[in-house]
């Protein structure tokens, strides 16, 4: 399906409830979605109602763009390779993100992310992650302590653990959960990621250095309240996942809870923002 880069994050959630993987496209029109889904007449109910929930989302101040379903019959077995076509390395800052079917031995100052696109949020593809990507490298030193909060794929969690840190990423999705954990392991820093199924911040004990939250803004302001308790003294909290439209509402009620805004960030409609604690939680 085709969808704005607005909203691909949005109708990638919704695929992900009916298929175990996609792929995308940007394209002059915006960026193509595709799932493969079994031919049976559950897939087929599922695909008329995705079509409703696509279009349902301007209610949440999302423009889902051509917001256009379309199905096509593929060859039994051809989806398993077909979107590996759409996946190759690619770099980000000091960061080249590249498949498990793509060998690249990687340069001088260069830090290899290997990750299986599709099966969780975070490949790197999407702005919100690349902003995390490129001010990491500031932010992290090693044996830093960092907080990955809605790790998805575990993208952000593996390349700080790959600059030094030990991570502790959370996730509410118990999917993604295991795929953090297989993505850390394929990326040898199994031991300095700890992966902690759950809602938020709930599963973490103490403070860390450098909290990461890449997630939406209507999740980002339920976070702000607790989020201060979380963030070391002269630690940073990195957010993201917002449109130039919620930037203000949510540093405005980060700021009530004892934020200030050190520094945004900002690619295409997508914004991220570095904040330090202003005031003691």
């Amino acid at each position: 399906m085709w969808t704005s880069s607005e909203a691909k994050e949005a109708v990638a959630a919704l695929l992900l409830e009916l298929a175990s993987g996609y792929a995308e496209e940007d394209g002059p029109d915006g960026v193509r979605l595709v799932a493969w889904l079994p031919q049976d007449r559950v897939s087929a109910r599922c695909v008329e109602g995705l079509q409703q929930r696509v279009a349902s989302l301007s209610s949440f101040g999302l423009d889902p763009g051509p917001g256009t379903v379309r199905v096509r019959r593929v060859p039994a077995g051809a989806w398993e390779t077909a979107w590996r076509e759409h996946f190759r390395p690619f770099r980000v800052g000091p960061f080249v993100i590249r498949p498990p079917w793509h060998r690249y031995r990687g340069n001088p100052g260069e830090v290899v992310l290997v990750l299986n696109p599709g099966m969780a949020f975070g490949t790197g593809l999407h702005e919100s992650t690349r902003l995390c990507l490129r001010v990491l490298p500031e932010l992290v030193r090693p044996g830093v302590r960092v907080f990955d909060v809605g790790t998805g794929s575990g993208i952000l969690a593996i390349a700080a653990a790959k600059l030094g840190a030990r991570v502790v990423a959370v996730d509410c999705d118990a999917l993604a959960c295991r795929i953090a954990q297989a993505n850390a392991r394929r990326n040898r820093v199994a031991s300095r990621v700890e992966v902690r199924c759950g809602d938020l911040f709930e599963p973490l004990e103490g403070r860390a250095r450098v909290v990461l939250t890449n997630i939406t803004a209507e999740v980002l302001l339920r976070a702000v309240p607790v989020a201060a308790s979380y963030v070391e003294p002269g630690g940073v909290w990195v957010l993201s996942g917002m449109v130039a439209g919620n930037l203000a509402r949510v540093l405005e009620a980060a700021g009530g809870c004892g934020f200030r805004v050190a520094r945004v960030l900002e690619e295409g409609e997508w914004r991220a923002a570095v904040l330090q604690v202003s005031t003691p939680p």
